[in-house]
Order: C-alpha cells, then sequence, then structure tokens
C-alpha cells in the first residue's frame, strides 16, 4: 500500500486554507481543520481529512452551502434544540455541544438535540468537549441523506446508517474516559480506507448484495459497483447493535422530524442529528478528589488484567487514542496515495496547491 506521510501542522494548514477558500469563515474552517486532524492523530483516519473530498463534492453539487447557519428551535434549560440547516457540522455542531455545556453547568444537566447538519465527524470529540468542561456526557447520532448502509440483525439487506454512540466522563485533573463507537462492526469510513488502499476487510463485516459474506469493501459504495445491488455491512453484537442503532436513529432525529435514515434523499450528502445529554457530575459527587479516586482505582485495576498477549495490554476507553497522538504528532499522519489524490483534487478546484503544504 503506498502512502505519504504528513505533519499534522501542514494538513492543518492545508484544510483550514479550503475551506476558507470556499467561502466559510477563518472560524469555521479552523474547528473543521482541527476536528479533522486530531481524528487522524488519533487512528481514526475513517473521520479525518479523508473526507473532504465528500464535503467539497457536496459544496460542488449544490448541497452544502456556506450561507447555511443554524437556528434555535428552543432554548429552555434543560431543553437546546437547534436546527442546522445542513451547515458545515462540525462548528455546528460543536457550538451546540458547548452551548449545552454552559447549560448543563448553570442547571446540573442539559439535553440537547441537533437537527439536520452536515457530516459531524467524530462523535467522540464532542464527547471529550464535554469532558474538558468537567461534564459527563452521552451522545447518539443518527446518518441520513444516502441508503442505508447497516442490515438489521438476520437480513441480508441494509436499514440502519452506522449511527454510533458515545460516551464520556471526566476525570478531575486527568485523562477522561471516552467511548466512542459505530453500531456496525466497523465505521463507513473506515471501509471507506479499505477501497482507497486495495485492502479487504475482516470476515464477518459485510455482506454483498444477495446477503453472503464478502471480504471486499466495495460492495458498501454504489460507485463502486454500479450494476450490482449495494450490499450492507453488518451490526456489532448482532441484535444488540442493530437495537442500539434503531434507537439512535429514533432518539437523534425520529422523534424531531429531522432527515432520516427511510427518506430517500433528493440530493446525495451526509445528514447527521445528534441527540445528547450532558451532567455535572459535581452534582452527583461534590467532592472532586473522591470522584478522581473512585474512578481512578477502578481504572487501575481494570488495567492491571493480565492480557492475553503481553505486546497487547488491556487497555481503557480513550488510551489508545491518546497514544496515537503522541506518536503520529512525532512521526506525521500516513495518508494513502488514492486519499491524497482526491484532497489535491479538491484543493485544485479551488486554486490550491496541497502539495505545496
Amino acid at each position: 500500500m503506498a502512502y505519504r506521510t504528513h505533519s499534522p501542522h501542514s494538513l492543518d494548514a492545508l484544510v483550514r486554507d479550503m475551506i476558507v477558500k470556499a467561502g466559510w469563515s477563518p472560524q469555521e474552517a479552523h474547528e473543521t481543520a482541527h476536528h479533522l486532524v486530531l481524528a487522524n492523530l488519533s487512528g481514526h483516519d475513517s473521520h479525518g481529512v479523508g473526507m473532504l473530498p465528500l464535503y467539497f463534492q457536496a459544496l460542488k453539487d449544490g448541497n452544502l452551502s456556506p450561507a447555511s447557519r443554524p437556528t434555535t428551535r428552543l432554548d429552555a434549560a434543560p431543553f437546546l434544540i437547534v436546527d442546522a440547516g445542513v451547515s458545515l457540522g462540525q462548528p455546528a455542531a460543536r457550538n451546540a455541544v458547548e452551548q449545552a455545556a454552559a447549560m448543563a453547568k448553570t442547571g446540573g444537566v442539559a439535553i440537547l438535540n441537533l437537527l439536520d447538519a452536515h457530516h459531524i465527524g467524530r462523535i467522540g470529540h464532542y464527547a471529550e468537549a464535554a469532558a474538558e468542561h468537567g461534564l459527563i456526557s452521552l451522545f447518539w447520532v443518527n446518518v441520513a441523506g444516502r441508503p442505508p448502509i447497516v442490515a438489521p440483525h438476520a437480513a441480508k439487506e441494509a436499514r440502519f446508517g452506522t449511527n454510533p454512540h458515545a460516551i464520556g466522563i471526566p476525570v478531575p485533573d486527568g485523562d477522561p474516559i471516552i467511548l466512542d463507537f459505530a453500531t456496525s462492526r466497523m465505521a463507513h469510513g473506515k471501509a471507506r480506507v479499505a477501497f482507497n488502499k486495495g485492502e479487504q476487510v475482516q470476515p464477518g463485516y459485510i455482506i454483498d448484495g444477495e446477503g453472503r459474506p464478502t471480504t471486499e469493501p466495495k460492495h458498501v459504495f454504489p460507485f463502486a459497483i454500479p450494476d450490482l445491488p449495494l450490499g450492507a455491512l453488518l451490526p456489532f453484537g448482532d441484535h444488540k447493535g442493530a437495537g442500539l442503532s434503531l434507537i439512535a436513529e429514533l432518539l437523534s432525529a425520529g422523534l424531531m422530524g429531522a432527515a432520516r435514515i427511510d427518506e430517500k434523499p433528493a440530493k446525495s450528502w451526509i445528514i447527521n442529528s445528534l441527540f445528547g445529554i450532558l451532567i455535572d457530575p459535581a452534582r452527583l459527587e461534590p467532592d472532586a478528589e473522591l470522584r478522581k479516586s473512585r474512578i481512578e482505582s477502578y481504572l487501575a485495576f481494570v488495567r492491571a488484567a493480565k492480557p492475553q498477549d503481553t505486546s497487547n495490554p488491556v487497555l481503557a476507553p480513550g488510551d489508545k487514542e491518546r497514544a496515537l497522538r503522541v506518536e503520529r504528532a512525532a512521526s506525521g499522519i500516513p495518508l494513502d496515495n488514492e486519499t491524497w489524490s482526491q484532497i489535491k483534487a479538491a484543493a485544485a478546484d479551488h486554486g490550491i496547491d496541497a502539495d505545496s503544504y
């Protein structure tokens, strides 16, 4: 697999310049670039800068506009409902989470529903943002605006999006616990990364359009199999992941009438709605030192479990991402040649030479 390594600083500068040149503000560009590059630094290349070509294709098609702005539908503590109006996802979601965090710090809890944003990226990013404010957070997200891509348990065809969940628990003066996962066995973006690299995926992750097991990621991309029925990703944990995916669809979008996966889009795009609960843990246990000692003593117990493989130690949620950030900050972020060529093409459309960064 051919790839090149990029410094995080150069990628951040490239993304910011591309987004500003396309018509968004420097503030929106800063948040989006920070989010995408941090996803790559964390090892989540599926939600990193490789998403940029999709955003710029949506912009070219008229499905995403720098003129779109979120509007607040309800701001009555503890409830916050924001209609993103298919605006750029990362700034819309971060601003909504920041508003909800302020509400939770004042009243102890906030219940957030962000409706119809463009792709908001890695959901764990928002759990980390809440943890920076010392808040517990729980998030559920749906994926609409494109065909279903995840099969219900025991089904031969898709009915769900990848519908991720994230939970964050802050640790006073320490690293937070961040649990972030798609309800499919693999994220659709990770299948895209494998497809771009020309690699197969693990057995048990994908079925083809006839419901047969396959390791070829092309079966979950319509453009790769135009003459064949679309396959599907499988849910993690069989009925458990499928059930969580259904709940995420209803909580984030279904109850409020936002875009759902079963509504055929008029255009091709990626729309996310988010349902979140933010809680001030000081309302549960006011003593921060006690909270810290209780959490850390249990984490120590978990991490001390004897590993099956000594080269693969037992980790807590968030440990792997933090280690990779240190490693990739020093060694650089690897991007396969296909992904880089797509980014270069999107940049060139706006007069930017990506290779100069």
